[in-house]
């Protein structure tokens, strides 16, 4: 899985959400293939453009909405369906939805399709910590999958938003609203009343996402601070070309750690494989390009808000499709810790977006 880096908003701190925190790091363009953070100094701010009728399938709202479903989905159950049949081999899997990612970054970048500046050693070195906590995102997330529920994983996900708020407002000074106080308690609430139910718990599933929830705390605030200066202050390199080096620079760690983990053997266990899920092994490296085409596009065509709401229809659509794949019960209490907390979560990003 490769992560993606949502917009950067009037809100805190940029959030990844569960089904796209391990895919393509690709971030918000304008519509016309430019960063948001570079196009001509503005910080991706067109309210004064004009604006373009949507023309064509690929303007079409609708059809950009449901390739993120598309894309979502396929990483969420694809990658839980993935490790269920090949779990032995999460840094293999990685490798190859990494890889694809660089594939993709890279010819875009040579053909002229993403804007990059030039990239020095310094940029290499800089950004080499966040390739190592997005590193550790994806494999905690692949190696928690074949154990605990797709919506556990959702409700650790939101956790890490009030965390990452409570950072922000005790250690960055950012302020909330009484409203944005409210929603992110609300979480809190439903995460706690889910856990506290849960008739799936496994010690090993929650302990992955413990890892992964410090992994992706580590490497918000470090894309805060670092990511937002190069791109949005400096100005010395696009995010695209952030991408490129952060996705360049986990090929060496996961390698590492695929070694360290003996997956030599990924081929031979990849042959017997039934043919649904050598194809779900493929699609999940296409989704993983495919969401970080599809919000930018979404983010493009329709307000922030729709794309939030959208994001958060994607995440119970999701969680019914595991369900019904996986066959996972959820307890009525467990369902009503969901809504609780996915309510929350979906409030504090309304919120966010009147501030």
């Amino acid at each position: 899985m490769v992560a993606v880096n949502k917009p950067f908003e009037s809100t805190p701190t940029a959030i990844p959400d569960e089904e796209e925190g391990e895919t393509l790091n690709v971030p918000l363009v304008n519509g016309n293939g430019k960063d948001n953070f570079t196009d001509n100094g503005s910080g991706g701010d067109s309210a004064s453009a004009p604006v373009k009728k949507p023309s064509g399938l690929g303007e079409s709202a609708p059809f950009w909405l449901f390739m993120l479903f598309l894309a979502s989905v396929t990483m969420t159950v694809g990658n839980k369906y993935v490790m269920k049949a090949w779990g032995d081999f999460a840094n293999t899997l990685t490798l190859l939805q990494n890889g694809t990612a660089v594939l993709y970054l890279a010819g875009s970048r040579y053909a002229g399709l993403l804007e990059m500046k030039p990239i020095d050693g310094q940029q290499w070195r800089v950004f080499a910590a966040t390739a190592f906590f997005l590193s550790m995102q994806i494999l905690t997330s692949l190696k928690a999958l074949p154990y605990v529920a797709i919506a556990t994983v959702v409700v650790f996900r939101n956790t890490c938003t009030v965390i990452i708020a409570l950072v922000d407002y005790f250690f960055f000074g950012n302020k909330f609203s009484k409203l944005q106080m409210a929603s992110l308690a609300l979480t809190t609430v439903g995460m706690l009343v889910y856990a506290g139910q849960d008739i799936n718990f496994n010690a090993v599933g929650y302990l992955w996402l413990v890892g992964n929830s410090f992994a992706t705390i580590a490497n918000t605030f470090w894309n805060k601070v670092f990511i937002t200066k190069y791109t949005k202050e400096l100005k010395v390199q696009t995010s695209y070309g952030v991408s490129l080096i952060q996705q360049i620079e986990t090929l060496p760690i996961i390698f590492v750690c695929a070694a360290f983990n003996n997956e030599g053997g990924a081929y031979m266990a990849y042959t017997p494989l039934p043919l649904e899920a050598k194809l779900t092994i493929l699609a999940t490296c296409a989704g993983g390009v495919l969401i970080g085409i599809a919000y930018p596009k979404c983010f493009s065509l329709l307000s922030g808000t729709s794309v939030v709401v959208a994001s958060t229809a994607n995440k119970a659509v999701s969680i019914l499709i595991g369900m019904y794949l996986f066959g996972t019960r959820l307890s009525g209490t467990q369902v009503l810790g969901l809504a609780i907390c996915i309510s929350g979560s979906l409030w504090y990003a309304l919120e966010g977006k009147r501030k």
